[in-house]
């Protein structure tokens, strides 16, 4: 990596040194932009203010940008999920019109160090290099440029998960806290439970004197073919789901009645069953359930969640949890009989049974 003067030099922005295949004229070049907080966006982080530094910088080193690319997700987030990021790297590998790629700093391209050298390997082997706007100068074909580049990429990372680590302090305490006037625990943001809705609450001001803004669930009463959703979730949880009806009996049941999928128009196996975990049953029976997943999607041991009773309204009981968990069980394990040899799984337990709450 070098400083963006001498890229522009090796790219053919008024030097002869360089890339034999540099086109004529101006070296064409992609923007990108990436915030992943809001508070980045207070900081003058902003997509439109990385754009417009980006834009400034190009008129004045006489780079032409073909084409702009933003995204709001964390630099830490698996690439296939980064679609914009991959779909941007994509076309500069396989085209030969662009020659670099502008980012205002490397920590808006890939804060994690491994995989942002991987990349840049890979990039500047198909003849595109990465220009910085505001990191120093890293020409890796010397030995200083290589310790430079591994120092800008650890500083990058390690600040992400020193942000990552207060965000889950912050996290954790506010799945804890319950609101004074309505008693129900705050959420963390995401999509509420079928049966549920999210309702915004304002709670004080921030240090800017902006108002704050907190979350809880309650029940959702949008009244739909003639019952309010959260009726709707209770019966097939304890009606259907209870008395041992399969993921396709649940999807057909939720289509032919015409209810709203939770993501899409109609429902699938897959929703139903997310919806019949036991971290969710416990959610319905009205405990707020923290920490269950890792960022990959794995689940955590039970001894790292985040139970906590009476986080917003139940819609079934604890009694009725366990015969939907019992029922589900019994179908896992019939599915799964084999020369006599059942797996079994523990029964639901709830919190109080284990340890006080």
């Amino acid at each position: 990596m070098r400083t963006p003067e001498s890229l522009v030099e090796a790219l053919g922005c008024g030097s002869t040194v360089g890339v034999e295949t540099a086109p004529a004229g101006k070296t064409k070049a992609f923007a990108w932009a990436r915030v992943s907080t809001d508070a980045q966006e207070d900081r003058g982080l902003s997509m439109p203010q990385q754009l417009r530094e980006i834009r400034s910088y190009a008129t004045a080193h006489d780079i032409e940008i073909v084409e702009e690319f933003s995204e709001a997700a964390s630099a830490f987030q698996r690439e296939e999920k980064r679609v914009q990021f991959r779909r941007m790297i994509d076309r500069a590998k396989a085209g030969r019109e662009v020659a670099a790629i502008l980012v205002r700093d490397l920590s808006r391209f890939s804060r994690d160090s491994a995989r942002a050298k991987i990349l840049l390997r890979d990039l500047d082997a198909a003849g595109v290099r990465v220009i910085s706007l505001n990191d120093p100068e890293m020409d890796t074909e010397t030995s200083a440029g290589v310790y430079m580049e591994a120092i800008t990429f650890a500083k990058n990372e390690a600040y992400s998960r020193e942000v990552a680590f207060h965000t889950r302090k912050g996290c954790r305490a506010n799945a804890q806290t319950q609101d004074p006037e309505t008693g129900w625990c705050y959420k963390n943001g995401g999509q509420p439970l079928w049966g549920y809705r999210s309702e915004r609450l304002t709670r004080g001001t921030d240090k800017g004197g902006r108002p704050e803004f907190k979350s809880i669930w309650v029940k959702d009463e949008t009244v739909v073919s003639g019952r309010p959703v959260h009726e709707w979730a209770r019966h097939c949880l304890v009606e259907l789901a209870g008395k041992g009806a399969t993921l396709d009996q649940l999807r057909d049941f939720c289509n032919g009645h015409e209810l709203p999928g939770r993501r899409k128009q109609y429902w699938g196996t897959s929703t139903w069953n997310a919806l019949l975990q036991r971290h969710v049953l416990l959610e319905y029976c009205g405990y707020g359930v923290w920490n269950v997943h890792t960022k990959r999607g794995r689940e955590r041991p039970r001894s790292e969640w985040v139970i906590v009773p009476n986080a917003h309204p139940a819609v079934i009981t604890g009694e009725e949890a366990k015969a939907i968990a019992a029922a589900r069980r019994h179908r896992h394990d019939e599915n799964r009989r084999f020369d006599g040899r059942v797996p079994q799984e523990p029964d639901l337990v709830l919190p109080a049974e284990r340890w006080p709450v």
